[in-house]
């Protein structure tokens, strides 16, 4: 069963919007962190959605932006594997729908492997095996993941840095964020920008929480780099938990634990230009995507041949006067295969019983289930002597 044109063109549209949205990160976050600090360029996360989002409100009275249309010649040796539009469409869905159903359950299979080797200690949070990285696990009411070793592997200051560090993830609402960029990825699983954003985001993330910490901490940097040196890396974690070290590159981090140790001047003014340029990006996005996907030309319609297998010709009535006829005929094919809501268009007058026979063998048709939804057309020509 296909996808309704709609909910299509509405996922085809949020879609073109949120690959623009991580262009915009993708160019933008290493210069935004030099500028404004860890904190704000981790907020340019919020682009992605909106232009997804803004793709889908009606397109503002503007010039629309048009493209040149492009031309692509197949090689002749693909036409034995030509299928008709309908067959390509079910077959496109169902490999979309069949990756993000692989997604889903690869997520699924990491949360479980990563739970699987935590003790539950209550509302204190869980107990990890000895040597573990502590860390925060869930998306709506996170709860701190804490080595069986904790105490003994990390001095007094450090404790409380990881402390805090988990909980600036949790207010910030950090894992609810990855949940939420996993989910979109299992939508869009066949564009990498959608798994390079997966492991972008936490790596934001992680230098806006260290961010934050020496902000509240002033003068400890280099002690908190020596305490994130103690771990080589978590891995395997899912989308909901976030960890003390996660892979990232440890000399990056270090060196903007000391660039962002205190707060930055241009902050605020960075805060304006990012709403500015979010309102600008999804201007464009409303009025060159929406409009695009309006201005669409429609489907051609098939031909009566392509779309079925078995087409009876019409009995002709003997009482139809001499003469050229020109019908054309027009109907959708039903998830039965079967032909409905004809109409038929043409000179009509004093051939009633010929519009009769074409209706009937028009009903008669066998057509390929897969194109249901599909509008097709017939002609009929006659000359009768």
């Amino acid at each position: 069963m296909m996808l309704p044109d709609a909910l299509l063109d509405a996922l085809w549209r949020a879609h073109a919007g949120l690959t623009l949205g991580l262009l915009a990160v993708a160019l933008l976050r290493r210069p935004w962190r030099r500028l404004a600090g860890a904190q704000a360029a981790c907020a340019l996360w919020l682009l992605p959605p909106w232009l997804a989002l803004a793709t889908l409100l009606p397109a503002a009275g503007l010039p629309a932006l048009t493209l040149p249309p492009v031309s692509i010649a197949a090689p002749s040796g693909l036409a034995a594997l030509s299928l008709p539009p309908g067959d390509w469409r079910a077959l496109a869905e169902a490999l979309w729908a069949a990756g993000m159903l692989v997604v889903i359950v690869l997520h699924g299979l990491t949360h479980h492997r990563y739970r699987r080797r935590l003790q539950s200690r209550g509302a204190a949070g869980w107990l990890a095996p000895a040597g573990d990285s502590p860390g925060l696990l869930g998306a709506w009411r996170p709860r701190l993941v804490l080595p069986a070793d904790f105490a003994q592997r990390f001095a007094a200051d450090e404790r409380r840095w990881i402390v805090a560090h988990e909980a600036t993830h949790a207010r910030r609402l950090d894992n609810a964020a990855r949940l939420a960029a996993a989910a979109l990825a299992s939508l869009a699983w066949f564009n990498p920008l959608a798994w390079w954003a997966l492991h972008a985001l936490r790596q934001d993330q992680e230098l806006a929480c260290d961010a934050t910490v020496m902000q509240r901490f002033p003068g400890s940097w280099r002690r908190y780099g020596l305490a994130l040196l103690k771990l080589d890396g978590a891995t395997g974690l899912p989308p909901t938990a976030a960890a003390w070290q996660a892979h990232h590159p440890l000399k990056e981090r270090i060196m903007w634990l000391k660039n962002n140790a205190a707060p930055r001047a241009g902050t605020r003014q960075a805060a304006r230009a990012m709403l500015a340029l979010g309102a600008l990006l999804g201007l464009v996005a409303m009025q060159t995507i929406s409009s695009a996907a309006d201005a669409a030309p429609p489907a051609r319609k098939l031909k009566a041949y392509e779309a079925c297998t078995k087409m009876p010709r019409p009995e002709l009535p003997v009482e139809v006067a001499t003469g050229e006829y020109l019908l054309d005929v027009t109907f959708t094919i039903d998830s039965d295969g079967r032909p409905d809501t004809l109409r038929i268009q043409g000179d009509r007058q004093n051939i009633a019983p010929l519009v009769a026979a074409i209706e009937r063998s028009v009903r008669a048709y066998e057509c390929k289930p897969a194109l249901a939804g599909t509008e097709v057309q017939q002609e009929f020509k006659f000359k009768i002597d």
